[in-house]
């Protein structure tokens, strides 16, 4: 399986493949529709014809399909079909959408794309982690390159929903985020769609981080989303970080305690104090701050009176999140903020954690897992050519409070150009952090050794 971050691109096998627009089964959350816009080399659709939802379901080639909606392990998931084998030549590109009716993408827990084969084989994963205001997303594209099918991660948002997006690339803009049909089944290939003139795919409504007056995000409230059945004719995949579909789900003893709240953003330039003006609860756990800078890749985030500080670091790529500890006593929180350029803030609850499962993820410099499985081996493979600090712990504990501390240090290179390491993680729930780096890593997850021993044993380190 491979694990994307933004703008990354991998090979798919040119094989009927089911697409998944994915996130976690969360009352209250947005709903998520799904959809798959076929372009030509102009990247515009010929038509409307070439905007495959729930309300059009199979495209007159019988090459793409929107099949349902699955359900299992936490997670809910609309699901595409598309046979790269009977995409019509003039289509280069096929986009892989998403759109939220009843609020917007920041307050969908976990979103991500799922790339597999009929057999349930995962071939590309590509997590969401920084969608804010938008109400349309292009999560990826599945696109043509020397005569094979590769598959980008895009995370392009869009303001002005999916209506916007489509008229963008020469719809009639038609187009709303519904809840879907019963599952379509296969019929006869229609006839070819109707043209229109090609229009390129523009950026109309894109979301971009840039430095304004800080604003916290809205917040919202939105019905339940409803159980459903998965379509008919397949199981969904496995989906990293929860069990297997089927599989019996013990939540952390902890998840039902978090403090939960809609993501909040700030955005400035230079230095600044901003206040985080949520009720933190007394002796609460960790919250998840994600920093983004533009020209400027050091940054300092502090809470004063505090010794050490939030982020003291170069972003590798412009982009981390750390754990930040709210006050003991509870209550809004002041940050102070210091970078030449501009930069984007966000605060996030702890379930926002990225989920750490059996398999390969990659990515640079700081960011926060949860790990819910058995214990495991973790190889830790990272590189730094100005031989900076590279520093991992995890968390751990009965209560959310618990997780305010490391409880053990696993990893720590203070010239670490090159950080090679196999650890022993016991049995989750509990979060992993990578704290001090501007490396670019490599994470593999495999079976614990067998003298691993068992949580009981290591409980006392928390004490």
């Amino acid at each position: 399986m491979t694990h994307m971050i933004k703008g990354a691109n991998a090979p798919v096998p040119a094989v009927p493949l089911r697409v998944a627009v994915g996130r976690q089964s969360v009352p209250g959350a947005p709903t998520v529709s799904a959809a798959a816009l076929l372009l030509d080399a102009a990247g515009a659709v010929r038509g409307d014809a070439d905007i495959v939802f729930s309300h059009r379901p199979v495209h007159p080639s019988g090459a793409v399909r929107h099949v349902g909606t699955g359900q299992g392990a936490g997670q809910l998931a609309e699901w595409l079909e598309v046979d790269l084998l009977g995409v019509e030549p003039d289509v280069q590109r096929v986009l892989i959408v998403g759109s939220c009716a009843d609020g917007t993408f920041g307050q969908v827990p976990g979103l991500y794309a799922q790339v597999s084969t009929f057999d349930a084989t995962v071939v590309a994963q590509y997590a969401v982690t920084d969608a804010t205001a938008e109400t349309a997303f292009v999560l990826g594209e599945l696109y043509r390159r020397d005569g094979a099918w590769r598959f980008r991660a895009v995370g392009q948002g869009y303001e002005d929903g999916l209506a916007g997006l489509t008229k963008d690339v020469g719809g009639s803009g038609a187009v709303t985020a519904v809840s879907p049909p019963a599952p379509v089944a296969p019929s006869a290939s229609p006839t070819a769609p109707a043209a229109s003139g090609p229009v390129p795919l523009g950026a109309v409504g894109k979301v971009s981080p840039g430095p304004g007056p800080s604003s916290d995000a809205a917040p919202y409230s939105a019905s339940p989303v409803p159980p459903v059945s998965a379509p008919a004719g397949f199981v969904p995949a496995h989906v990293p970080g929860t069990p297997p579909v089927g599989a019996s789900v013990e939540a952390p003893s902890w998840a039902a305690d978090f403090f939960t709240f809609e993501p909040r953003v700030y955005r400035g330039k230079g230095a600044k104090s901003i206040t985080v003006d949520l009720p933190f609860p007394p002796d609460g756990e960790p919250v998840i701050l994600e920093a983004r800078t533009e020209e400027y890749r050091f940054i300092s985030v502090k809470i004063p009176g505090r010794e050490d500080d939030v982020f003291l670091s170069d972003l590798p790529d412009h982009y981390g999140r750390n754990l930040m500890v709210p006050n003991r006593k509870g209550g809004p929180l002041t940050l102070k903020v210091r970078n030449s350029g501009a930069w984007q803030l966000t605060v996030l609850p702890l379930s926002a954690a990225l989920p750490l499962d059996f398999g390969t993820i990659t990515g640079s410099g700081h960011e926060v897992f949860v790990r819910t499985g058995p214990a495991a081996e973790l190889k830790v493979r990272a590189e730094d050519p100005h031989k900076g600090w590279f520093q991992m712990h995890y968390h751990w504990g009965d209560t959310p409070g618990d997780l305010r501390r490391p409880a053990k240090r696993i990893v720590y290179e203070w010239n670490g150009r090159r950080v090679r390491e196999k650890v022993a993680l016991p049995s989750g729930p509990l979060l992993v952090t990578i704290d001090k780096s501007r490396h670019q890593w490599e994470l593999t997850l495999g079976a614990a050794a067998p003298d691993e021993p068992a949580r009981g044993a290591r409980k006392g380190w928390l004490r």
